[in-house]
């Protein structure tokens, strides 16, 4: 399993991999004493608490065929964003996980902004347009 940064690189590995193994588990993410965990495939990806600027639901609506109708299933996913941009977008697999995760987030992270960006902003610069 390799450790892989979303933003940068700060921790040797080995301190790594004894914060994950020692990490509360919410969901699919890991929330450890100095950084947020999260698995792709073989991939562990992390992020210091000090470098999220920004943290926030994103629910989206996929269509989904059922025997004669067509509904649209809520998913929802945690997106992490750092003062530039979104660094990742987690998808939860409990909807009702999301809530509690980000009240622990807070105390984690609390100079991080747990709202979604304004829509006046530029989504990859954060400036207004």
């Amino acid at each position: 399993m390799g450790f892989c940064p979303l933003k940068t690189e700060t921790t040797e590995p080995a301190a790594l991999a004894a914060e994950y193994r020692r990490a509360e588990k919410a969901d699919v993410l890991r929330l450890g004493e100095r950084h947020l965990f999260f698995r792709r495939g073989m991939r562990v990806y992390y992020i210091p608490y000090g470098d999220i600027q920004r943290c926030f639901r994103r629910v989206l609506l996929v269509p989904v065929k059922a025997p004669h109708r067509s509904v649209e299933l809520k998913v929802e996913n945690l997106v992490i964003c750092d003062a530039e941009k979104e660094l990742a977008m987690v998808q939860l697999r409990d909807p009702r996980e999301a809530a509690p995760l980000l009240e622990r987030l807070k105390k984690l992270a609390p100079h991080a902004a747990f709202t979604k960006p304004n829509p006046q902003e530029s989504p990859d610069t954060g400036e207004s347009e």
